[in-house]
């Protein structure tokens, strides 16, 4: 897949709401963005026309291949910061890629654009959560 505009977005540790079921979404505070410039205008102000605009965009996973179903991502404005998350499909995406993203790891979300212009994202685990090994012998 050929990709252009490519940007960090954010940097974060998967915490247990982005990887809950009810939920259903990965969290990415404002306050935490690397960058602010991986949406057009257009599409920023799309985002804060009205509560529950999205848009949807495409996910490559961690093991680098695009993953089949669409993911919406929104703004989603809170009392002590503003959030962009990926809805929809998140928690689908996250279980079928959980062997990679697991809870506690810190991974990197990069956007890009497709060939088609369209909004894009990969996400990458950058490290793998520290697992205590117990010795059965001690």
């Amino acid at each position: 897949m050929k990709g252009r505009d490519v940007r960090l977005v954010i940097q974060k540790k998967l915490f247990d709401s982005d990887t809950r079921h009810g939920l259903n979404r990965l969290n990415m505070p404002l306050k935490q963005l690397q960058t602010n410039e991986f949406l057009t205008q257009d599409e920023k102000d799309h985002l804060k026309k009205e509560k529950g605009n999205q848009i949807e965009v495409r996910l490559l996973g961690p093991t680098l291949e695009m993953y089949k179903d669409p993911m919406s991502l929104r703004w989603w404005p809170m009392e002590k910061t503003d959030n962009y998350v990926f809805a929809t499909n998140w928690y689908r995406f996250w279980s079928e890629n959980k062997l990679h993203l697991k809870r506690d790891s810190n991974v990197q979300v990069w956007s890009f654009r497709g060939s088609d212009q369209k909004l894009c994202f990969a996400v990458v685990c950058v490290e793998e959560p520290v697992v205590e090994v117990v010795d059965s012998d001690s």
